[in-house]
C-alpha cells in the first residue's frame, strides 16, 4: 500500500509506516526537488495521505514578524496542493498538519488538536490536524526532559518542525 508523505521533510510523521512494510513516497521541494504543487496525479492505490505543508505563514511564534503578503500566499498554495492531492487520489484517509491558530481562519476548526507532550514527546507546539482519518487517543506524559528533535534531525529547520515521533506512532496505530 502507497502511503504519500507531502511536503514531508525528514520524513519523521511516515517513519511507521516505512517501519510497517508500507511503501511511502515522501514528496519535498527540499529534500528531492519535488514540488506538490505541480505533482500530477499518482497511480491509483493510494492508501493514505499525511501533509505537512510549511508552517512558517501559519505560526503564532512569528506574531513580531507577520508573513509578507507574498509568504502567505506561498504557505497558502501549498496547503491548497496538498487537500487537492487528497481530493483527487481519494485515499482511505487524509490528515494536514499545523500550528493550530492561524490557519483555522481558512480552514476552519481542525478535527484534532494536541500538544507534543499529550502523546508523550517532549514539546509544547501547539499542533492542528485537519482531514479525515482516526483521530489517536491522548496518551500524556509528564514533560521532563527538553526536546531531543535537534539532534535526531539535524537538517529539520527547526526541532518544531519535526513530527513527533510518539504522536507518528500513534496515528499510525489508528489509521493503518
Amino acid at each position: 500500500m502507497l502511503i504519500l508523505d507531502l511536503c514531508g521533510g525528514t520524513g519523521s510523521w511516515s517513519q511507521p509506516y516505512v517501519d510497517a512494510g508500507y511503501r511511502v513516497d515522501v514528496i519535498d521541494l527540499a529534500r528531492d526537488g519535488r514540488d506538490v504543487r505541480l505533482l500530477q496525479r499518482v497511480s491509483a492505490g493510494v492508501h493514505g495521505v499525511l501533509a505537512a505543508p510549511m508552517c512558517t505563514g501559519f505560526s503564532y511564534a512569528r506574531n513580531r514578524y507577520p508573513p509578507t503578503e507574498n509568504e502567505l500566499v506561498f504557505a497558502l498554495s501549498l496547503v491548497d496542493a496538498c487537500i487537492r492531492i487528497a481530493w483527487v487520489q481519494q485515499p482511505r484517509w487524509w490528515a494536514l498538519e499545523n500550528p493550530v491558530n492561524k490557519l483555522r481562519r481558512y480552514l476552519g476548526p481542525p478535527k484534532l488538536s494536541f500538544r507534543q507532550w499529550e502523546y508523550g514527546d517532549s514539546g509544547e507546539k501547539p499542533t492542528g490536524i485537519w482531514g479525515d482519518f482516526a483521530s489517536p487517543l491522548k496518551r500524556p506524559r509528564p514533560r521532563t526532559k527538553p526536546s531531543t528533535f535537534r539532534t535526531k534531525f539535524p537538517n529539520a529547520v527547526s526541532g518544531d518542525a519535526v513530527t513527533p515521533p510518539n504522536f507518528a506512532r500513534a496515528f499510525y496505530e489508528v489509521n493503518p
